[in-house]
């Protein structure tokens, strides 16, 4: 995979994994509840997991690089199983 492949931030700069596709309904709850906890969970960190519900009922764990306050790229999502 090149560069060009990667997604990028609002400022241009690549993320480094290819993103994980939600559905726009999907993707704007996690990183509406993302942006929540920002500050007091996520700040400062550049890999990060976020656990959910989908949109399907199912607990899940969003894994995402972080570029900054709403600067996500969801790159994985599995199943909570805990």
């Amino acid at each position: 995979m090149s560069i060009i492949d990667l997604p990028l931030d609002s400022k241009g700069k690549p993320f480094s994994k290819p993103n994980f596709w939600l559905n726009p309904k999907g993707y704007a709850k996690i990183c509406s509840e993302i942006n929540r906890k920002y500050y007091s969970i996520y700040e400062n960190q550049s890999i990060c997991a976020h656990v959910s519900f989908g949109l399907d009922g199912v607990a899940y764990v969003y894994w995402f690089e972080n570029h900054g306050f709403d600067e996500y790229n969801i790159f994985l999502r599995v199943v909570d199983n805990h």
